[in-house]
């Protein structure tokens, strides 16, 4: 079964005309958005293996392959340092931190191995640094280095784009390693949900939920289940508008757990959202490829 799963994504990333690399980029997002890690995983190894393939033929035909780059949306670059962090990514979620830390020092360092890099190589090679200072925290953070919030605060404080990755990750830490941040949840999380749940964009919108998730984990481990419901249906209410059946499933099991403290009205919303998903036109063929933020 895992050899055929193996041959179908081999399937999908050949077919059509869009090049291999930028299918598997667009096949990563969509399993992170999924939360399908093992799928996440085998699409990771996929395009750092289709990456290397072409830069070889790069380094030995030179100009000829001129066309073929033409085709890939971003520079080849670009593609190393995806897949090492797809990898880094995979790794952190299944647990396993010091194989997450060997590939965030992968991306980090992207600038001293490639060779001849062009001004727009060097900017991507900035931008993977930068990537890897966050997710390093993040890594460190969930592997339980609790003395490190405050710095980690400052920082998403003073990167903005951080925010709202930062958040889930503080939380998602606090859940996996039982930490009362309170103090910081009372005083961040209410003034800035009202901003996130604005966003349009998808992967922001992804984001969003994933953090609603978090909090609803959060709150629940907290013993504070009127508001962890209300997060629940916060999460459902988009949820189940984007193909998030891993997580859906498990946000679900949790409301059971409590539904008997639920209110009415509560429970009315509840029912409504669950009969909605029947009549609402699933999105999951839409794979979007915008850049990652």
């Amino acid at each position: 079964m895992e050899n055929q799963k193996a041959i179908d994504i081999g399937v999908y990333l050949l077919s059509d005309h869009v090049n291999v690399l930028d299918k598997g980029f667009q096949l990563f997002r969509l399993s992170y958005r999924q939360s399908n890690w093992d799928e996440a995983d085998r699409v990771a190894n996929q395009i750092l293996f289709m990456t290397e393939r072409m830069n070889e033929t790069k380094k030995k035909w030179g100009e000829l392959v001129i066309p073929l780059n033409q085709m890939i949306k971003r520079p080849l670059i670009f593609y190393f340092g995806y897949g090492f962090l797809a990898k880094s990514i995979v790794f952190q979620k299944y647990g396993l931190f010091d194989l997450a830390r060997e590939y965030i020092a992968k991306y980090a360092d992207l600038g001293s191995w490639y060779e001849n890099p062009t001004d727009e190589d060097i900017e991507i090679i900035e931008r993977f640094k930068g990537f890897a200072k966050a997710n390093g925290y993040a890594v460190d953070l969930l592997s339980g280095k609790q003395e490190i919030l405050n710095e980690y605060i400052d920082f998403i404080q003073e990167n903005e784009e951080e925010t709202l990755p930062g958040l889930i990750t503080i939380f998602e830490a606090a859940n996996l390693n039982k930490w009362i941040v309170d103090e910081y949840y009372y005083n961040s999380i209410p003034e800035q949900l009202d901003t996130f749940s604005e966003l349009e964009d998808l992967g922001n919108r992804v984001y969003y939920v994933k953090l609603l998730n978090q909090l609803a984990i959060y709150n629940f481990n907290q013993r504070r289940y009127d508001v962890a419901i209300n997060y629940i249906l916060d999460y459902l209410e988009i949820g189940v508008t984007m193909d998030l059946d891993r997580e859906i499933i498990t946000t679900i099991g949790m409301f059971e757990n409590i539904r008997r403290i639920a209110t009415k009205d509560q429970i009315v919303k509840y029912q409504t959202i669950l009969q909605g998903v029947h009549n609402e036109k699933s999105i999951s063929s839409c794979i979007y490829a915008d850049d990652i933020s």
